[in-house]
Order: structure tokens, then C-alpha cells, then sequence
């Protein structure tokens, strides 16, 4: 576990919560990397920690590091006066002595029962969500569901507290679950003028990317804001099972109560999260799809039902059907609605098959993909909602041309045959490339 740095006076005034997570973390360690730095010599700072150590009674390695050269080993023993031993000198940077820091974590700690490799997650969702929605304080609030504890990162008024994403592992009952704290995007008039800004987004998209599920954080106090749209947009784009996670409940029916007239009686809880999700889905309509979790990270309230909407989505998302009903299913669709064409001819699906899975990935093989116009692709994903167990994830629909090889196709053969014959084809442009190898004589292959 890494920790913050001790005895850093944090301008934004998060010294406190870093010294809290400082503590937290040498409660549950069963030892202790003490890391001095030698270019600095001994500091106060240094001393505090050590003393703090002492009376823990922790077992302690002591690290001293920035020795990029031997002409820095005999400062080493200044370090001495810490009472912990003389420092093991490292260079983190040019990975110098690394090998005897691992010996000393083997000589201070039984590895015998330490598993050699860690097991994969069963289920990576990322936290996603503009500025303050409540993401770390939902880590938290996941973390006291898992292991009874609920401080594993930074929760602070400050906005902006988390500048990087931050993978979070958590076990339980012998499942694994990792969760991607990510900062909070702004708009984009900040990203332009701001590198973190800049690097926070892009790395919340990375985060989007390598999830298996994400949750999109909404805050139920204000309107939807469009760095929310904008995450949400690429979300859909990216083809992630995504959950709407609106944080804060609490103080939005709070609201809600203080503005209807008294004696009025209580709000209709049920009916006010009927009417916010019609509100949801005319801001985001293209994740109209997605369900809804109201919940107080706070408190903890409905996080346990947003974690099992979460796992059911994972595992809706790695269903695979089979062609038979799928088939069954296309021609239902194409009975109850006939796509049209300007040219009056109609398309004719030969049959349909599902190729990949998160996201399930159909493929409708057609006499003219052209017949199948966008709308009616959209027709097609909505009933194969209604009509298969996907009803809650994205599906990417494929239409492609029987008896003949796709564009995409083409051009991948050309990508793994490199150089020679086809380099020089593959260095034009895809759309030039496409239509090169269309307009070749079909007869060629044939002659010879």
C-alpha cells in the first residue's frame, strides 16, 4: 500500500486526511517500508516518523532512496540515529539494489502462504463523473461493504481531490472486484487551460475503456452538466454495460420537501424517481437502455444494490445466444416491420449469428447492407432488447453482404501481409485501399 507524503503541508488542506490514510494503512500492514531520502540527509519529519514506528511497535525496513552511485553509500549510516538500523540505499529510478529490498521483505515477513501470483478480478468497474459528484466517497462507502472499513482513499469538501485514477482492490467470500477511482472532469474550456484537467479526462476515458462495467456518477443536486454528457457520450460509444449512479438522493428530496407548500404532505419517493429518470433519458437519450440506482454514497444507502446491479450487467453482457434464436428473433422483427429502401427493393436477412459477447455482437448477413438503413438498425437493437436477455446492455449490430468479403476484412489481410506485394497498397488511404481491390476483375483469380 502507497501512502501520501508525511509531513507535507498540502496547500488544498488535505495534510489531515493524508496523515489519516498514513495511519490506516500501518494498522493493516504487516510490515512497514520506511523510506528516507538520502539527498535530503535526516529531517525532523524523518524522526517523528521514526519515533511514531517505534512505539507501534511495527516491523520496520528502513529504504533510503535517490543512492544512484556508490558515492552516496556512506551517507547512509547519518540514518543510523533512527534507531531502525542502517538503510538499505536504493535508486528506484535506476532500479539499484532492488534485489536486496526484496530479500529484506522475504527476510521480515513469512511469504510461505503468499499466493505467487495474484488472481484476476472477476469484475472491473470504474467510477466515473464530473467534479465533487461523490466518486471517492462511493470507493469508501464499497470499501465498508467488503471489509468494515471505509477510508481507503481521500474524501475531502475540496473539489478536484483526486488527480489520477486509482485502481481499488477488494475481496470477499473468495470473489475479487477491482474499482477505478477516477478525478472528476470539468468542462472543456478547463481542459484547454489545465494539464491536469487535460490528463484527468483522457485518463478517465483510458479508465472507461478497461472497465467491464462502469458507473456513471450523476449528482441528483444539479442539473445534468455536459462534462457528464460528455463521458456519457463516449461511454455509449465505447460500448460499455453502464450504470446510472444518482448520488446524493438525500439532499435532493430534501430540497424537494422544503419547496412543496406545507402541508402538502411527503413527496412520492417512487413517482419523483419515475419522473428524474424521464429527465435522464431526454438529456442522455442514447443510454436510455441503462438502469438507474438511487443512492447516498454517504451513508452507504443502496451502494449494495448498486454493486449487484453492476454484477448483473457484467454477466447480462457475456450471455451468448444461440443462431437458432436469434434467427427466430429477425424474423419476428422483419414481420412486424418491413425496412424500406428509396429504391423500392426489399432486403432479404439470411440468417443472423452472434460472434462475440461484452458486448454482445450480432452479425445480420444480407443480400444489400445498404437496404439496412441506420434507423432501422436502431429498430432491430430495440427489439432484440425486448426480445432477448441483453435489455439493459449495449449491442453492437454488424450487416454484412453474403459471399463476399467485408471492407474491414480486406483491409486486415492487407495490414498482416506488411511489405512486399501489398505494401504498397496498404500505405493509401483506407477509403482508396477499399476501392482498389473492389474494382479488381473478378476473372483473375479465376484465369489463374
Amino acid at each position: 500500500m502507497d501512502t501520501g507524503g508525511y509531513g507535507f503541508v498540502d496547500p488544498d488542506a488535505l495534510t489531515d486526511h493524508i496523515r489519516h490514510q498514513i495511519e490506516l494503512a500501518m494498522g493493516r500492514a504487516n510490515a512497514v517500508m520506511f523510506i528516507v531520502d538520502v539527498q535530503d540527509g535526516l529531517t525532523s519529519a524523518d524522526q517523528e516518523i521514526a519515533a511514531m514506528l517505534r512505539q507501534k511497535g511495527l516491523r520496520t525496513i528502513l529504504v533510503a532512496n535517490k543512492v544512484d552511485g556508490t558515492r552516496l553509500d556512506p551517507s547512509l549510516g547519518e540514518f543510523a540515529r533512527l534507531g531502525l538500523g542502517t538503510p538499505i540505499g536504493v535508486s528506484a529510478t535506476n532500479n539499484r539494489n532492488i534485489d536486496q529490498l526484496r530479500d529484506a521483505i522475504a527476510a521480515n515477513l513469512d511469504l510461505s502462504k503468499a499466493p505467487e501470483k495474484i488472481p484476476p478480478p472477476q469484475m472491473l468497474v470504474a467510477i466515473v463523473g464530473k467534479r465533487n459528484a461523490g466518486k471517492s466517497t462511493l470507493v469508501n462507502s464499497i470499501a465498508q461493504i467488503f471489509e468494515g472499513e471505509g477510508d481507503r482513499v481521500i474524501v475531502s469538501e475540496v473539489p478536484g481531490t483526486t488527480r489520477d485514477s486509482v485502481d481499488v482492490r477488494f475481496e470477499k467470500d473468495g470473489h475479487s472486484l477491482i474499482v477505478i477511482d477516477t478525478a472528476g472532469v470539468r468542462k472543456k474550456r478547463h481542459m484547454v487551460t489545465n494539464d491536469i484537467e487535460f490528463y484527468s479526462f483522457h485518463r478517465a476515458q483510458r479508465s472507461i475503456r478497461r472497465a467491464d462495467v462502469v458507473m456513471l456518477l450523476l449528482d441528483a443536486t444539479e442539473p445534468i452538466s455536459e462534462p457528464d454528457k460528455k463521458l456519457a457520450q463516449y461511454v455509449a460509444e465505447e460500448f460499455k454495460p453502464v450504470l446510472l449512479v444518482i448520488n446524493k438522493w438525500d439532499l435532493a428530496k430534501k430540497t424537494l420537501q422544503e419547496k412543496k407548500k406545507k402541508g402538502d404532505g411527503e413527496i412520492d419517493e417512487r413517482q419523483t424517481m419515475e419522473k428524474y429518470r424521464e429527465y435522464i433519458d431526454a438529456e442522455l437519450p442514447f443510454l436510455n437502455y441503462a438502469p438507474i440506482a438511487f443512492i447516498t454514497a454517504k451513508d452507504g444507502k443502496n451502494v449494495q444494490t448498486a454493486l449487484d446491479l453492476a454484477q448483473h450487467l457484467f454477466k447480462q453482457s457475456r450471455l451468448r445466444m444461440t443462431t437458432g434464436r436469434l434467427n427466430q428473433a429477425i424474423r419476428s422483427i422483419l414481420q412486424e416491420r418491413t425496412p424500406s429502401t428509396p429504391s423500392g427493393r426489399k432486403a432479404k436477412v439470411f440468417y443472423t449469428t452472434q460472434i462475440d459477447i461484452a458486448p454482445p455482437t450480432i452479425v445480420l448477413v444480407v443480400n444489400n447492407p445498404a437496404f439496412i438503413e441506420d434507423s432501422y438498425q436502431r429498430h432491430i437493437i430495440n427489439r432484440l432488447r425486448d426480445m432477448l436477455p441483453f435489455p439493459e446492455v449495449p449491442i453492437r449490430l454488424l450487416i454484412r453482404p453474403r459471399g463476399q468479403r467485408t471492407t474491414e476484412a480486406a483491409l486486415d489481410e492487407l495490414d498482416e501481409k506488411g511489405a512486399g506485394e501489398a505494401g504498397r497498397t496498404a500505405k493509401l488511404p483506407r477509403a482508396k485501399r477499399s476501392r482498389s481491390k473492389a474494382t479488381r476483375p473478378k476473372s483473375r483469380g479465376r484465369k489463374r
